[in-house]
């Protein structure tokens, strides 16, 4: 399907910039969690969990002028200064993704794993309702918040800590977030997330309780993401899925193939070199 790409750059980024900026003060201040801008490149940081390179990221390396303009440079001595294990996804396809490869190369960056965007127009889903599944949309309720970043920090093994940026988010203008249970007296089991911007809707990764998987819940909710999405006159719908093999697609891509959606393109992780520690102290980037 046709989509532009640029404009899923701009929504990814502010995926993850109301994230950010949706923590309380006391946590900027007790957990580090800073964002940062830089003309087209974004930059956040979790000085807490310095170790947890999804939370430390610099986004925006292959849009027009992040390199000629420092852009870039400057996100990289920002996020230098955090000391967190941070990582620069590179988008392929996009006008400077060559010329930020360079960059980072020669600096002795070295590209790992990533990300591949999955992108499907607002056809109504072929998927069933699940009357066995229930959905509750989160409103105003502050308890909502608190139960969705606890499940979310469980089911993806991240410290409690991480849920602070998930607390806010259903007060957030833009966001829909959703909890589901398959028993209201067992209470919720699984939440997922959506940003509509722009005509885009940007689905979050569906987190379950590890007891509860493979009951339908992240197929549940995706539909009723889709749903909202058409309702609210979206053009576009995307997801990001850790890139690997077709063959060897994660559950939650093999539920978006299912469901309709269609690999776009891959951004490609660039990471500082792992170097022994005694020769990490005497290295410099150029």
């Amino acid at each position: 399907m046709k989509y532009d790409a640029a404009v899923l750059e701009r929504v990814a980024q502010k995926f993850r910039r109301d994230m950010w900026e949706s923590v309380v003060p006391d946590a900027v201040t007790e957990s580090g969690v800073e964002v940062e801008r830089f003309g087209p490149v974004q930059a956040t940081s979790f000085g807490d969990l310095p170790e947890v390179h999804n939370l430390n990221e610099i986004q925006g390396a292959a849009e027009p002028g992040a390199i000629a303009g420092g852009h870039l440079a400057d996100a990289v001595e920002w996020m230098r200064a955090r000391e967190v294990d941070y990582r620069v996804p590179v988008a392929a396809g996009r006008p400077g993704t060559e010329e930020a490869e360079a960059w980072l190369g020669q600096r002795g960056y070295e590209r790992g794993g990533g990300w591949v965007k999955f992108v499907r127009d607002v056809s109504p889903p072929d998927i069933p309702p699940d009357p066995g599944i229930q959905i509750w949309p989160l409103g105003q309720n502050e308890i909502d918040g608190e139960g969705m970043s606890a499940i979310v920090a469980e089911a993806m093994e991240l410290p409690i800590t991480a849920g602070t940026l998930f607390f806010s988010l259903p007060q957030r203008l833009h966001w829909h977030c959703y909890t589901a249970s398959l028993d209201p007296e067992e209470g919720i089991v699984s939440t997922a997330s959506m940003l509509i911007y722009e005509g885009v809707a940007q689905l979050g990764p569906g987190n379950t309780l590890p007891h509860a998987r493979g009951q339908g819940c992240n197929t549940a909710l995706l539909r009723r993401r889709m749903l909202d999405a058409i309702d609210a006159g979206c053009h576009t719908i995307f997801a990001e899925v850790w890139d690997c093999a077709p063959e060897q697609l994660s559950p939650a891509g093999r539920i978006f193939v299912k469901a309709g959606f269609e690999q776009a393109y891959s951004a490609r992780n660039w990471q500082r070199p792992a170097l022994h520690p005694a020769a990490a102290e005497n290295f410099r980037y150029p």
